[in-house]
């Protein structure tokens, strides 16, 4: 079964995921080379090194979407719009309908906004992949992210 279908984006001629669930981003899995991510999701990815660490944005306009890769590996894709979960939990829920999506989810405070939350949920299975959540103080999503380790991830590669 598909994890994400695809929809056109601004302008019309580029494919962005429209759901991410715990298994990955269409058939994006975290490890695989960013000529891997270009190809699967027919994005043209632009990178930004940071030492071991690079973001790499796509698509066009606003909402930003990006890539962290770790030596080279995807760890992370990361949205802020125009995304779902498999459990409906999208950019604009609110708090409570996550928390009934996801029960079992972890809540930490967010390390820079008060009163702004990170939830992340964990897959039972190994790969132990996870999507992390970021609510805002109005308690509303503004961010979703599926990957590894890397959705730990204070800001960017840091």
């Amino acid at each position: 079964a598909a994890l994400l279908r695809a929809t056109p984006s601004v302008g019309g001629t580029r494919q962005v995921p429209e759901v991410v669930t715990l298994d990955g981003a269409r058939t994006v899995r975290p490890g695989m080379t960013m000529t891997e991510v270009e190809r699967r999701l027919a994005v043209r990815l632009r990178p930004e090194r940071f030492g071991r660490c690079t973001m790499a944005f796509f698509g066009s306009g606003i909402p930003p979407r990006y890539a962290i890769f770790w030596r080279g590996r995807l760890g992370s894709l990361w949205f802020e719009g125009r995304v779902r979960t498999d459990r409906g939990i999208r950019v604009g829920s609110t708090f409570a309908d996550l928390r009934r999506a996801y029960p079992r989810a972890t809540v930490r405070r967010d390390h820079y906004v008060r009163a702004a939350r990170n939830v992340f949920v964990r897959r039972a299975q190994a790969p132990h992949w996870r999507l992390r959540l970021d609510v805002s103080p109005q308690g509303r999503v503004t961010r979703i992210a599926h990957g590894n380790w890397t959705v730990f991830l204070v800001e960017g590669c840091a």
